[in-house]
């Protein structure tokens, strides 16, 4: 029986360097004694090793678990990263990149689901010369104004995305060309009764919107041009309206 216990000491502390020497050699002196009073001598040292196992083996726990607190710091850090990556950082929306995502998620559901969802193409209507005008801090201003509008204008399941410059993109989920014709509609009237002051001036924004809905023949190209397309439509039609692609 002591020399199982030996035996399973010795498997215990293999892998710990110093400690291992030092039962080894309690072991050689446990496997000579000639009775069991011998062994009992040597209780003392044995739990003495033993007890720097179990603090090695503490040591090395501490060590594990503050690598696997950083690894999640790490993980969380460049979660946190990726996510920027993909905000505007001026007004807070999603950027292009964002989009771009989207849209290929948002295409192949269509083709496999056959839900239909609308693309909306928002552009602020002379825009440069409320920069020119007032200034690049009041363009900042303006682009903030419209997408707090916008975001408040739309539903819960919809996402904004800033696109370029005043150019942004809706993107409006499960819904028929009545309903995003509506929605565009609120959307163009609410940004329209907005208005944020400048000093002593009280300035209004107007916008032009061109919607879309996906097709079974579209791609993610397609569908940005025929939104675009009734967008400039809007604009030349006098803009601060909603022309759909039919």
């Amino acid at each position: 029986m002591v020399l199982e216990v030996v035996d399973t000491i010795k498997s215990l502390v293999s892998n710990s360097s110093g400690v291992d020497s030092n039962i080894s050699k309690c072991a050689e002196k446990i496997e000579s004694a000639d009775n069991i009073q011998d062994i009992v001598k040597l209780k003392d040292s044995v739990v003495g090793e033993m007890q720097k196992v179990r603090q090695h083996s503490r040591t090395l726990q501490d060590e594990l678990e503050e690598h696997r607190k950083n690894s999640i710091v790490l993980a969380k850090k460049l979660e946190q990263s990726e996510a920027q990556a993909l905000v505007d950082p001026l007004t807070g929306v999603l950027n292009r990149g964002a989009y771009n995502l989207k849209m290929g998620q948002m295409i192949h559901e269509f083709k496999r689901y056959k839900e239909e969802w609308a693309l909306l193409i928002l552009d602020i209507d002379h825009f440069k010369k409320f920069n020119d005008d007032h200034g690049h801090h009041v363009g900042d201003k303006v682009l903030k104004s419209v997408t707090g509008t916008v975001r408040n204008s739309i539903r819960i399941s919809d996402q904004i995305f800033r696109y370029g410059g005043e150019e942004f993109v809706v993107l409006l989920s499960r819904i028929n060309t009545k309903t995003a014709s509506q929605l565009a509609e609120k959307i163009c009237r609410e940004v329209e009764r907005d208005y944020f002051v400048d000093g002593d001036k009280k300035l209004q924004v107007t916008i032009s919107i061109g919607v879309a809905i996906v097709g079974k023949d579209d791609t993610e190209l397609s569908l940005f041009e025929r939104a675009d397309k009734a967008m400039y439509r809007a604009k030349n039609n006098g803009r601060n309206q909603v022309v759909m692609d039919l």
